[in-house]
């Protein structure tokens, strides 16, 4: 038996862990409960720090997209999105996709490409479809280019471009997605989508449909690990997760949701070996945030692949707070942007007391917004507190005077507040204001 443990200390050792680990225990729902429904909150251990102006690159799959708009709206510099694609990228517009990488080794091809151009394989990557009239580049993802291949090959080579900056960010942020890829046995590299079809039917014994492995996912980090250690001068600040966003079909002879728990756990398991004891390497515990939530909260559109953007924004919320090196961003978790998503999760719940609890632990800030004081307000109305109710409505009101609809809700509160001289002086302030909304004031018969 080979004696090979992740990590071995001893037994006294252990014990003094325990004594200093206070997120040892695994919530209850009569211990710690909220740090795992409605939302999860799993604690990132940071072992480097992020400057405020600090370059940051991301690469990944489609949750890494998610990532780089909360970055930049964090007032971060994230460079893989400063792009200059020429024609075909303006006519593309931002379109996701073909900057998604789904896998190690899509992620591998980029970077080594980019690195190393001698690597490039050329033209040879760009594969005729529609009977050559249109291309295909597999590792952008795209299906179809119906442009001269000398146009595509000056976009791919753009593209590659922006990949080059990440020999000069300060940050790297990696996220895996899948481990169900496809390898081209001609070029001897892997692809990041499936090849079509009928380019399969044309020439079957080309295109291999793999699954990866532990090791091949540990094998292709430490290639990356090893690429970036070789051409970077700055020292290494890196950051991995794993993708939440479940796989939409799977290849392999077997329930989709059997495939996709190997898919995400596999490379869950190659990240916790890869960054033990690696300077500054860390991993973020992103798909867990999301995999432990409430679903009600966790996605979007209803259909369990499509992260929350709320729930996104808390994410990178806790990003900002455990790495980000300076006074503001330790209180990321109070910002506005922040609380706003959790108040909007909440409010998805039905939970009221917790969206309660959250205003009045924080009202300074919600009182600098009118949505969020609208929400909250919202509530207090459903809940038949009047009088609370009316007092966010009042504060949204002043926040926005050229909006009638807080107006509007002020006056239709003083019914069950029994104030109809406060009615008939709001609505002479609506007459004043909104000349044109007659009906509404119309419709206001009982003063």
């Amino acid at each position: 038996m080979t004696d090979n443990p992740l990590e071995s200390i001893s037994g006294a050792e252990a014990f003094k862990r325990i004594r200093r680990n206070r997120l040892r225990r695994y919530p209850s729902p009569e211990r710690d409960g909220e740090r795992l429904y409605p939302l999860a909150s799993p604690a990132a251990s940071p072992t480097f720090s992020i400057q405020p102006d600090d370059t940051i690159f991301t690469i990944g799959s489609c949750f890494a997209r998610n990532v780089e708009s909360s970055l930049i709206d964090n007032g971060l510099t994230v460079t893989s999105r400063e792009l200059d694609l020429g024609p075909i990228g303006e006519s593309l517009g931002f379109a996701a996709n073909f900057y998604n990488k789904y896998s190690i080794h899509s992620i591998l091809n980029e970077i080594r490409w980019a690195l190393e151009p001698e690597t490039f394989p050329g033209k040879d990557l760009i594969y005729p479809v529609n009977n050559g009239e249109e291309y295909a580049d597999l590792q952008l993802g795209m299906a179809r280019l119906k442009y001269p291949l000398d146009e595509i090959m000056d976009f791919r080579q753009r593209f590659t471009n922006v990949m080059g900056r990440v020999k000069d960010a300060d940050v790297i942020i990696i996220t895996l997605g899948y481990v169900e890829t496809w390898y081209d046995n001609k070029l001897g590299i892997y692809l990041n989508v499936s090849p079509p079809q009928p380019m399969v039917n044309a020439d079957p014994e080309r295109f291999e449909f793999r699954v990866l492995s532990f090791q091949d996912v540990m094998d292709g980090l430490e290639e990356i690990y090893a690429l970036l250690t070789k051409h970077r001068t700055k020292p290494l600040k890196m950051l991995l997760t794993v993708s939440p966003v479940p796989l939409l079909s799977t290849f392999r002879d077997m329930d989709v949701l059997v495939a996709n728990a190997y898919s995400k756990s596999v490379q869950r398991a190659a990240l916790e070996q890869f960054v033990l004891n690696r300077e500054g390497v860390d991993y973020f515990p992103s798909y867990e945030f999301v995999t432990l939530s409430n679903p009600t909260v966790a996605w979007s559109r209803g259909d369990y692949r499509h992260v929350s953007a709320d729930l996104v924004a808390r994410i990178m919320a806790d990003v900002v707070k455990s790495y980000i090196d300076s006074p503001a961003a330790q209180q990321a978790e109070d910002t506005l942007e922040a609380l706003l998503a959790s108040a909007r999760m909440l409010d998805k719940l039905d939970d009221s007391d917790g969206l309660f609890e959250l205003f009045e632990a924080n009202k300074k800030v919600f009182t600098t917004s009118s949505d969020a004081l609208a929400l909250v307000g919202k509530r207090y109305v459903q809940a038949r507190d009047f009088e609370k109710a009316f007092e966010c409505f009042e504060t949204a009101s002043k926040l926005e005077p050229a909006t009638p609809n807080y107006l509007e809700r002020l006056i239709t509160l003083c019914r069950p507040l029994r104030s109809p001289d406060a009615a008939k002086n709001l609505l002479q302030e609506h007459t004043n204001r909104f000349p044109d909304r007659k009906e509404f004031r119309d419709r206001i018969d009982w003063v």
